[in-house]
């Protein structure tokens, strides 16, 4: 394709156009198509112009006709300059402006009835008169074609060429905005396992510091409860590094957790000191991957909250209810609600949203009656698929 484009650009460049010209001046000469060498002379006058006929489309073609004009005036008689008429013909239909296009076919055709009644007048018969305005009209309007056909298909050209452009900045920016959305989704995933799983450390690590001075043994039980938080938060994130690498890394991704490990989530907190329920309603195994990652990440960082901001002897209640076209999620507790403190640092809540937002579903959260806080989120059910 590169030694195309090559070849079109030298074939539009003036070089082409001065070859041109030289080849038409150097023919006379090899044929002898010229008597003399003022028909030569003049013929070279007549073909000149066409040095500028991409350039200065309309200037040549005029060139051409007023000297072909000054011919019919002056003689009778043909010349091989004569020729320059059908290229002209060409370069005006094929690089003009639009209003010069159909103009250059008028000329051409009034110039073919001009020569035919110039060259033969009244020495002819209708037959003979016929026979040369014809074939003369369809010669020049056989240029005029050739030309405004090759305007067509460049035009066609650039027109892919500019469609095939568009199409690579809008698949530029498709990219920039899938990129920029896996990252946000990344970031979340990131967010919602190093959040929890730092504050459930935190907590049994309080817990088993504390413990050390009175029970050793719980204290060794719950370090072990602390490590095995730790490796299960590790394998997560080498899973969530692991989108960021090439494929051909060969890294082990681990599976994205679901609805279905919610009880694994919740014993994973009851171990860390915070009384948890669980009540589960509907089948879970119904929910797609992506709803279920979204539920079991909504109570995660619900929960997570609640151990980050609660304070001491608090619990919480977690209800999971899958109803026929909607998963229904509650996530109390009875600790500080909206008087806990609040470092502006947090993206819970705002990770909750924009994962509900994903599925276009609807999320609360804020203190509850009573005391304590509440999050609920309603997250939409895609239909199942009518099998035929």
């Amino acid at each position: 394709m590169h030694g195309r484009s090559r070849l079109h650009r030298a074939l539009d460049s003036v070089g082409f156009d001065v070859l041109l010209v030289g080849v038409l001046l150097v023919v006379p000469l090899v044929i002898g198509a010229a008597s003399s060498q003022a028909e030569l002379l003049v013929s070279a006058v007549l073909v000149a112009p066409l040095v500028m006929r991409r350039r200065a489309p309309v200037v040549s073609f005029t060139a051409i006709g007023l000297m072909l004009l000054a011919q019919v005036l002056l003689t009778d008689t043909t010349l091989y300059g004569d020729v320059a008429l059908l290229f002209g013909l060409y370069a005006i239909a094929a690089y003009g402006p639009r209003w010069a296009v159909w103009a250059g076919l008028a000329t051409g055709l009034l110039g073919a009835v001009v020569a035919t009644e110039d060259w033969l007048g009244e020495l002819s018969d209708a037959r003979s008169y016929l026979f040369s305005l014809t074939s003369l009209a369809t010669i020049a309007f056989a240029s005029w074609l050739l030309g405004y056909l090759a305007r067509t298909r460049r035009a066609y050209v650039a027109t892919l060429e500019e469609r095939a452009a568009q199409l690579e900045r809008d698949a530029a920016q498709q990219a920039q905005i899938a990129t920029a959305a896996e990252r946000a989704r990344i970031a979340r995933e990131m967010h919602d396992v190093v959040a929890h799983s730092l504050s459930v450390m935190v907590v049994q690590a309080d817990g088993a510091l504390y413990a050390s001075r009175r029970r050793p043994e719980q204290a060794v039980e719950t370090l072990r409860t602390i490590s095995a938080t730790g490796r299960s938060s590790l394998t997560e994130m080498r899973k969530l590094l692991g989108l960021l690498r090439d494929e051909t890394a060969g890294a082990a991704l681990a599976p994205v957790p679901g609805a279905g490990d919610l009880t694994d989530l919740v014993a994973q907190l009851r171990d860390s000191g915070l009384p948890v329920e669980l009540d589960v309603a509907g089948d879970l195994t119904r929910l797609d991957v992506a709803t279920g990652l979204t539920t079991y990440r909504i109570v995660q960082e619900a929960l997570t909250n609640t151990l980050k901001h609660a304070g001491p002897d608090v619990s919480a209640s977690v209800e999971v209810h899958v109803t026929t076209d909607t998963v229904r999620i509650r996530v109390d507790d009875d600790g500080r609600g909206s008087s806990a403190a609040d470092d502006g640092q947090g993206h819970g809540i705002v990770g909750i949203r924009e994962r509900i937002a994903v599925h276009e579903g609807e999320v609360e959260a804020g203190p509850r009656p009573g005391g304590g806080f509440r999050v609920t989120a309603v997250v939409p059910l895609q239909p199942p698929r009518e099998h035929p």
